[in-house]
């Protein structure tokens, strides 16, 4: 059953996911409003321009939040990258019960793929299945959204693509799940369409699959030039304890799972590739992670 569109807010909407997702919803012709720090700073004049109706106030007030539920449909709810664990349970929870409390109908909470039943013992990926548990004992209708490793992510000078390599956690035949931003918020506009079929749901968004063997091949490609992929020598991983819960994600975690990608084509038909992505939505980070600009400069 289709959603009659009133408002949705939306936190995070100057940052990517949430960005995303006011676009997504803006074009499907849902009003949408959203919390800004700062109602004239530039990013927040952009979303007025684009139609949002525009909050000022943080997450750490809590009137401010609780009035921009009012008469709302919908609430899209992703937090920073930035918090403490205890920070983002605190908010992240905040957001859910003001939720409840206001009579909203359809919550939708940006979660991560890697969480899981299981602490992965990275504090950023394991407050998100704490916040994931507290939403599903309200009264409220919710859908948590986990959305695999984002394409973005991919495209990092800190792998090696300026020096003509690509070092990650990935074995060359091994494969993983990544999304394009974009069509997270096109997912989630899609999600707010259909309560009935979402609602209650926990839902892993991705828009491709990829080996690390490919990720060369794919790279090369992009840059024009061999790029040779391989996977952190074990050493590395023995030595760097983040870099090792990251490949054991991979290896045997969450993020190990895959989605079935005709689902997520029902959900959203316009999921893109990784190649397709870099050679438009990811180019000018993927041109600036190989040192193109800085070469362009220099001649």
């Amino acid at each position: 059953m289709k959603e009659y569109k009133l408002t949705i807010l939306v936190f995070g909407a100057t940052g990517r996911q949430g960005g995303a997702v006011v676009r997504a919803l803006t074009k499907a012709g849902w009003p949408v409003r959203a919390l800004v720090r700062d109602c004239a700073a530039a990013k927040s004049a952009a979303l007025r321009e684009a139609g949002v109706e525009l909050v000022e106030g943080s997450f750490d007030d809590i009137d401010a939040i609780r009035s921009a539920m009012n008469n709302t449909h919908g609430v899209f709810s992703v937090l920073p990258g930035n918090l403490a664990e205890a920070e983002e349970i605190r908010i992240g929870c905040a957001i859910a019960d003001l939720a409840a409390e206001r009579g909203v109908a359809h919550l939708v909470y940006s979660s991560g793929a890697s969480s899981g039943d299981t602490p992965t013992g990275v504090a950023r990926f394991d407050a998100k299945p704490r916040i994931e548990a507290h939403i599903r004992g309200l009264p409220v209708t919710a859908t948590i959204i986990r959305p695999m490793i984002f394409m973005d992510m991919l495209v990092n000078s800190t792998f090696g693509l300026s020096e003509g390599r690509y070092t990650f956690f990935l074995r060359p035949e091994q494969s993983m799940q990544i999304v394009a931003v974009d069509d997270i918020g096109k997912s989630v506009a899609a999600i707010f369409s259909d309560r009935m079929r979402f609602g209650g749901k926990t839902v892993k968004l991705a828009s491709d699959t990829v080996t690390g063997r490919e990720l060369g091949i794919i790279f090369s490609e992009a840059a024009g030039h061999p790029i040779v992929y391989s996977r952190f020598a074990e050493e590395v991983l023995a030595a760097n304890n983040d870099l090792a819960q990251l490949a054991a994600l991979l290896d045997d975690g969450p993020l190990a799972d895959h989605v079935d990608l005709d689902l997520m084509r029902d959900i959203n038909p316009e999921i893109v590739s990784f190649r397709s992505w870099l050679k438009d939505a990811g180019r000018q980070a993927f041109d600036t992670a190989i040192g193109k600009d800085r070469d362009t400069l220099q001649v």
